[in-house]
């Protein structure tokens, strides 16, 4: 969901359009950054209405737009309008990644990945079918939470016996 609605913006690329102020003006009068107002602008002069920004681009596509750029040697800016691109750092951070990494970079997912590993260990079968291995695994697996709970347990022990401690000398010496 984008920061502003699209009648906030159509109400504010209208003013511009009709003269209403300056960029600098009108971006004090409706709290908006000065950028924000030309790139609406020039988005609702491109195609007539305002774009809802997109999250995913498919590589293909990231890499059309890179071509294009540098075949017509075309700024951000002006790329951005051509291709519906509603944040222009887009293609800023998409040229980085592929000079410094090449088309392996630009096809590499954003993001952190998952600590879940994606093949479960537990078998999707009754535990009559599992196989020697499969039971191996389970139980090493067993082990290991067991292990993990009760180093977890001892350790909020050891924190509620301290804190006891701490509670007792501070008794003891504020008498």
């Amino acid at each position: 969901m984008s920061k502003y609605s699209d009648e906030f913006k159509i109400k504010v690329v209208n003013a511009y359009l009709s003269n209403e102020g300056g960029t600098e003006f009108l971006a004090k009068k409706y709290n908006v950054s000065r950028g924000c107002i030309r790139q609406w602008s020039a988005q609702y002069k491109a195609t007539g209405k305002i774009t809802q920004p997109t999250r995913n681009f498919s590589e293909e596509f990231k890499l059309k737009v890179l071509n294009y750029q540098q075949e017509h040697r075309l700024s951000d800016s002006q790329t951005s309008l051509i291709f519906g691109i509603t944040n222009i750092g887009t293609i800023c951070a998409w040229r980085k990644k592929y000079i410094t990494g090449g088309t392996e970079a630009l096809f590499k997912k954003q993001g952190r990945q998952s600590k879940i590993p994606k093949k479960s260990l537990i078998p999707n079968k009754p535990r009559e079918e599992w196989t020697k291995d499969e039971e191996l695994a389970y139980l090493r697996m067993e082990n290991e939470f067991l292990k993990k709970y009760l180093a977890l347990v001892q350790r909020d022990d050891k924190k509620k016996q301290q804190h006891r401690k701490d509670r007792k000398l501070s008794k003891l010496s504020e008498n």
